[in-house]
């Protein structure tokens, strides 16, 4: 009685690399390493450079002041505060009076004013605009005062709540604001696999999401009364930076959560100005903050809280922008994200191969 039988190849049959062929993969793997270290460093090297920069080079850059009053007391105004402060510290306009002067802090086409008067300069604030700023007018105009006397009087137009009198609630609640839009963006492109699921979800979320902490803001005394104009702004900026994260993760994967966490956070944090104002960073990083989302959102979240007479325009356009180009890489992207795994679960099995049986001999 003859059998056949099949022989099975053993582990130690595989054909192994070539030395030569490994040593090629080796030094590509080194080459490749090289080359991440070094992109790394440089990309990391920017990002230091920018942020000692901002913190060394930070004070008045382009503060708009408004200023009233005779000629002559308003071009020594115009010297004093050059001499005092540099050309490029403010930017001085000048108003007919004393009420041209609230109506610009009041619609923020202006950081504060001095108003001269026959008792003396009447120096106006807005610390419900930038605490900061308003220190650094009433500092100014103290000494431009005559030096026997006891200093302007200080007026706020536009005035923190009383719950928030140091400014720093809204600054404080800002930055989960941007982390919101951040979570739910990544959240929504790695568990949802439809596009118009994902669109659906970020804006119903940040609505949900605004509502919630507008009601936050106003219960801890931060906000300026403005309930529903605070809920659409954070709503806004939310779907902004939700969409943006959402939209670069279909086109590009994960990285594009990264991608998006370094414009809203590494980025875009420390350009915002929140803490201080965007007038307060060196130019032009000042102006380049509030082209990116962060920038945009806490400005169109401070005005709508403080400054309801105030145009809302240029925020607002800079956030749809933003949301504009998210809702078309998520429209657009292909990314698999995660979800190839469930592809896979729901296609079918194919059907076992049953090994074939040998025939039984025939003696």
């Amino acid at each position: 009685m003859t059998t056949s039988t099949t022989s099975l190849g053993s582990p130690a049959d595989a054909p192994t690399a070539h030395p030569r062929t490994a040593r090629k993969a080796g030094h590509q793997e080194t080459h490749k390493a090289i080359a991440l270290v070094l992109a790394l460093t440089g990309g990391l090297s920017l990002i230091l450079a920018l942020f000692v920069s901002v913190a060394v080079n930070s004070g008045p850059h382009g503060v708009r002041l408004a200023v009233a009053g005779p000629p002559a007391a308003v071009a020594q105004i115009q010297a004093g505060v050059e001499q005092l402060a540099g050309a490029d510290a403010f930017e001085v306009s000048v108003v007919s009076d004393e009420a041209a002067a609230r109506g610009a802090l009041e619609d923020r086409t202006a950081d504060g004013a001095i108003v001269a008067g026959p008792n003396g300069p009447v120096v106006f604030t807005a610390s419900a605009g930038s605490p900061v700023i308003a220190q650094a007018l009433s500092t100014a105009a103290a000494q431009l005062a005559n030096p026997t006397a006891a200093g302007p009087a200080v007026v706020d137009v536009v005035a923190l709540p009383s719950g928030d009198s140091r400014g720093t609630g809204l600054p404080a609640g800002s930055f989960p604001m941007i982390i919101a839009g951040l979570a739910l963006g990544a959240a929504c492109a790695f568990a949802l696999r439809n596009r118009w699921i994902v669109v659906t979800t970020i804006i119903g979320g940040s609505v949900v999401i605004g509502l919630s902490f507008a009601g936050i803001l106003a219960w801890l005394g931060v906000s300026g009364g403005h309930y529903l104009a605070e809920s659409a702004a954070i709503a806004v900026t939310v779907v902004a930076g939700a969409l943006l994260v959402a939209g670069l993760a279909r086109l590009v994967g994960v990285a594009g959560v990264a991608i998006g966490a370094l414009l809203l956070l590494l980025i875009g944090n420390p350009l915002s100005g929140i803490a201080t104002s965007p007038r307060f960073l060196p130019a032009p990083w000042g102006e380049f903050g509030q082209w990116l989302p962060t920038g945009a959102g806490g400005t169109l979240l401070r005005t709508v809280s403080y400054f309801p007479t105030a145009s809302i325009a240029w925020p607002l356009t800079i956030l749809l922008a933003w949301a504009a180009l998210g809702l078309i890489g998520v429209i657009f992207g292909r990314a698999k994200l995660g979800h190839g795994a469930s592809d896979a679960a729901v296609q079918p099995k194919p059907a076992a191969v049953e090994p074939a049986q040998p025939e039984p001999s025939r003696g």
